[in-house]
């Protein structure tokens, strides 16, 4: 038997953020970044909050959050006692939220109401019962429905300042969830249909919100594709590309989401190659209007090239190649280990997982 489920209630569409004055909490925590704080951003949103609430922030987020930064924001809620917390950014600040009132819980708080603001067009945390934090140089993967957000709002207006680099990273983070959904070992035909939809609108409006950050019309499809393509992984789940993007970002410290441009042509090979594994791809090339796998993968390459990523791993500064050399096996190991692994597709070596990462080291095809 299979299942879907959506435990989050959403709010988008025009002028999505009036929704915040007609909620009944007064003692709120926003968990944010100290840019978004310190660019006004908290407080133009927090204008929105009813009448007569009052509002504190826990502002230390840093990309790739820390257990260390998740407990001392465990110490910030116990202190307040919200009776709503806002995660305010992107899928770092979700991602740090849902640890927070996750671990807070163990110590017997109760978990208070919890909105999910997202900044960023990438990850899709405001929806999922996902999160990933950072334990040494591994990042860890936590899944536990209590993490999912009450609700979710998605207000476009609030990603029109995302420089172009990260509108790059994020959208193709969407795009990855969406394939990696697709051809998940867990899909159904309901997050086949989200997980082609995301697709299709990052095919479409990804390069137009690179070449301009105030096209709004795209920004508003692309923080809908977001969603969609993160309700689709929590129910189908992932695969490798992620389970190596997070071995690799918890030790080189390099953007999720470009990580996981850069993985995904090498992944998608390694999949076709055998004609079972190859079938999905197929069938995906098909929903979104193209010919077969082999075009879908000249697709994604074509629009790396188009948004300025990286063809291969040792063209980051961040991988020196005695240091990647030195770190290949643990990565492989930690990968293998990974939660994404389970609904990879096909299973998977510790071999397989080394040759990949090298593949994408090189930029072999």
């Amino acid at each position: 038997m299979q299942g879907f489920k959506l435990t989050t209630e959403l709010f988008f569409g025009s002028q999505a953020i009036n929704h915040l004055e007609g909620l009944t909490y007064r003692n709120v925590l926003i968990v944010t970044d100290g840019f978004l704080e310190s660019s006004g951003m908290v407080a133009k949103m927090a204008q929105h909050l009813p009448a007569g609430a009052r509002y504190q922030t826990y502002s230390d987020v840093k990309p790739d959050p820390s257990q260390e930064l998740v407990d001392a924001g465990v110490a910030v809620v116990e202190r307040v006692q919200p009776d709503m917390v806002i995660a305010f950014g992107g899928g770092s600040c979700i991602d740090a939220t849902k640890a927070i009132l996750y671990f807070a819980h163990e110590h017997g708080m109760d978990k208070p109401y919890f909105l999910a603001i997202p900044t960023t067009a990438g990850t899709g945390s405001e929806v999922t019962n996902f999160a990933v934090i950072t334990r040494g140089e591994n990042k860890v993967v936590l899944i536990d429905d209590f993490l999912a957000p009450d609700g979710a709002l998605l207000e476009a207006d609030f990603t029109k300042t995302v420089p172009a680099k990260i509108t790059a990273d994020t959208g193709l983070d969407v795009l990855t969830h969406a394939i990696e959904a697709y051809v998940s070992n867990a899909a159904t035909p309901f997050t086949d249909a989200l997980a082609v939809k995301a697709a299709s609108i990052v095919f479409e409006d990804l390069p137009v919100v690179y070449r301009d950050g105030l096209a709004m019309r795209s920004r508003a499809r692309m923080i809908e594709a977001s969603c969609s393509a993160g309700i689709a992984f929590t129910n189908a789940g992932l695969g490798i590309n992620h389970s190596l993007a997070h071995a690799l970002g918890g030790r080189f410290h390099v953007a999720h989401g470009r990580l996981n441009a850069i993985l995904l042509p090498y992944v998608m090979r390694f999949h076709m190659s055998e004609p079972k594994y190859r079938e999905p791809y197929d069938r995906l090339a098909h929903d979104l209007g193209m010919a077969d796998a082999d075009e879908l993968l000249a697709r994604v390459i074509e629009l790396r090239e188009c948004l300025g990523v990286e063809n291969a791993l040792s063209d980051l500064p961040q991988f020196e190649p005695a240091a990647f050399e030195a770190e290949l096996s643990g990565i492989a190991e930690a990968a293998q280990h990974d939660r994404c692994t389970p609904s990879n597709p096909r299973a998977v070596s510790k071999q397989d997982l080394v040759n990949i990462a090298r593949d994408a080291y090189c930029g072999r095809r």
